[in-house]
């Protein structure tokens, strides 16, 4: 029986982090870098030197990667980057995202729900697939971890369709790219954030006034998310102690969903 320290084991592993200069998805880069992976990082508006940084600190390589996800042809660039530099990759998160305010009525956007479907939606597709195409022919597993949401799962407030649409397909591309890669050795997880402190649910001061009243009303564990509260998760699913994990969205919302 293998001891458990074994099982959680990273090292030497290269992983590609997309959304990786900050919140979750920087949380996630510097999390597996600790545990000895060496990252390969996107950024776009964001600089990615606080993540290379933290991720140098830690005693392993960044390479940054600009791509504008909502752009098809910059992440047809991400992969080849990643293999260019590295020479292989074993994992890759899906973590670059974007909310959508855009309410049903005479103010929808067609536009603009289409910019959150290809950046929520169309952009993971693409990686997922790529992903798989090339752990497939390296013949040696590989781990593959999407991003969705609590909103995966519920209804949200007024204009919140879009990005409420994208996060339940989140969920059905893991399970569907689960289900085709499985006899590959290839996981493809998710993971569902509930209300978690960043930028992105933060700013304006408002916004996180509103915020503060669901996290006291809806969280039993009393407390918002913290993008470090993903590290663990993540390094789990992402090591062999996750091998027998594939086409699940883990719900990491302090129990908000239960209420």
């Amino acid at each position: 029986m293998k001891n458990v320290i074994d099982l959680l084991n990273l090292k030497g592993k290269v992983a590609i982090v997309t959304g990786s200069a900050t919140g979750i998805g920087q949380a996630i880069a510097v999390g597996l870098a600790e545990a000895g992976v060496d990252i390969a990082g996107t950024y776009c508006s964001t600089s990615f030197e606080e993540t290379k940084a933290l991720v140098e600190a830690a005693g392993q390589k960044f390479f940054p990667i600009h791509a504008d996800v909502s752009k098809s042809e910059e992440v047809g660039t991400i992969i080849p980057a990643a293999l260019k530099e590295y020479g292989k990759f074993d994992i890759i998160i899906n973590g670059a995202g974007v909310e959508s305010h855009n309410p049903a009525g005479d103010n929808y956007s067609e536009e603009e729900y289409q910019r959150c479907l290809q950046i929520n939606l169309n952009q993971v597709v693409a990686l997922n697939a790529e992903a798989g195409k090339y752990f497939v022919k390296a013949g040696n597993g590989g781990r593959i971890l999407n991003v969705s949401s609590i909103a995966g799962y519920l209804g949200m407030r007024s204009g919140m369709s879009p990005y409420v649409i994208t996060k339940h397909a989140i969920r059905g591309v893991t399970r569907s790219f689960g289900l085709e890669l499985a006899p590959y050795g290839v996981t493809v997880n998710a993971i569902a954030p509930g209300p978690i402190f960043t930028k992105m649910t933060t700013n304006p001061p408002m916004k996180k006034l509103m915020m503060d009243r669901v996290v006291a009303t809806k969280c039993p564990v009393g407390r918002w998310g913290f993008p470090e509260d993903f590290k663990g998760i993540a390094n789990m699913l992402c090591s062999e102690a996750g091998g027998f994990i594939t086409g699940q969205t883990i719900l990491v919302d302090g129990g908000y969903t239960l209420t």
